[in-house]
């Protein structure tokens, strides 16, 4: 698709006169989500929320989103809500590894973080859409709005989405939904001269700021309870803290063995780490906390399973229990699944929800 089409079909997704709500971030997505509402005759307001401190010494994150909103002539203002994101997303994040798991901030920032700060600030503005830079589709599923995969598969994003509320989900619009590749989208960028063209993608979690996980948990609570390495009941050494740890990890573990060892337990009591060779860590199912679904899906039905963004989704059996839990057997062993990790769950392409990784089997 050549930039004229691909801007064309980004339009297409808007009502014209219909009042939005743009979440801008400063970066080209959420740029060219922004100029597409303008240009389908929108009544656009751009809002960044604050959710954290920048260093400093460093310009303020959202100075970007200022000037781009300023560059397009629309509306834009500045939501503080650090306390909020504070104790909604940072504090259980560094709390899921005290308790030697592995968190994913971003897929819950999307159903207990930004988006209900979003619907808050969409309401304050007598807004009817809140529209995201987010990589995915919007498709219908007995007669609701859902989730559908991205057509730029490179960069789809539905997995981050997949603890979102249903409720939320209606009221969503995804511009970006047809580019083919991020590519495209910058084109478009550049073809409009848009300020945030060719800024570089930010990657991990926002708060982290390009900071590797493991310095930011030895800033908040150290470096996590000491202990020892244990493959096959026996000691191998001591170990730098468990919050330097993963289930799954192999570097860095500086071990010398003749078959690569892999990170399988972690015990945050008494701090050690059970070590195994990649086949101990093949695992035929999870058992999921916490989910989240989109439809009322029958109790037992295949499906696919994606245990990390960048995985192949995988078939499984799900069943669905009560309470928010459900279990699913893979029917090809899966490497590795990690408790505290987010499952997202397919239909072919319509994103069905997700749910916390609780234990594995």
């Amino acid at each position: 698709m050549d930039s004229a089409e691909t801007a064309n079909k980004i339009t297409e997704v808007f009502t014209p006169g219909e009042k939005v709500l743009v979440a801008m971030s400063g970066g080209v997505d959420s740029s060219v989500a922004a100029w597409a509402a303008k240009r389908a005759g929108c009544d656009v307001t751009g809002v960044t929320l604050w959710l954290y401190d920048t260093p400093p010494d460093t310009e303020p994150f959202w100075k970007d989103a200022e000037k781009m909103a300023g560059h397009l002539e629309i509306n834009w203002y500045l939501a503080d809500y650090r306390q909020y994101f504070n104790e909604d997303i940072i504090s259980p994040y560094i709390a899921t590894y005290k308790k030697g798991e592995t968190p994913n901030p971003c897929c819950v920032c999307n159903r207990t973080g930004k988006t209900k700060y979003l619907f808050n600030e969409m309401q304050r503005a007598k807004a009817t859409r809140i529209v995201t830079g987010h990589y995915a589709c919007l498709g219908y599923y007995n007669d609701r709005k859902v989730i559908i995969r991205s057509a730029a598969q490179d960069k789809d994003q539905s997995y981050y989405l997949c603890l979102m509320d249903p409720f939320h989900i209606q009221l969503m619009l995804y511009p970006l939904s047809c580019a083919e590749s991020k590519e495209d989208v910058r084109n478009v960028a550049a073809e409009l001269n848009l300020p945030t063209a060719q800024k570089r993608d930010s990657y991990e979690a926002c708060f982290l700021m390009g900071q590797d996980y493991r310095e930011f948990l030895h800033t908040k609570i150290g470096e996590g309870k000491q202990g020892q390495f244990i493959f096959n009941g026996k000691e191998l050494g001591r170990h730098k803290g468990t919050f330097h740890y993963t289930v799954g990890q192999r570097r860095g573990l500086d071990i010398s063995h003749e078959e690569p060892l892999y990170v399988k337990q972690i015990d945050p009591e008494n701090g050690a780490i059970t070590l195994s060779e990649k086949g101990d860590l093949l695992m035929r199912g999870v058992r999921l906390r916490g989910c989240i679904f989109d439809q009322d899906e029958p109790t037992v039905r295949r499906c696919y399973a994606q245990l990390r963004h960048k995985m192949k989704a995988a078939l499984c059996i799900l069943e669905i229990q009560q309470q928010g839990n459900a279990v699913l057997l893979f029917d090809e062993p899966q490497f590795a699944p990690a408790p505290g990790q987010i499952t997202a769950l397919y239909e072919g392409l319509r994103l069905m929800g997700g749910g916390v990784v609780d234990s594995v089997f």
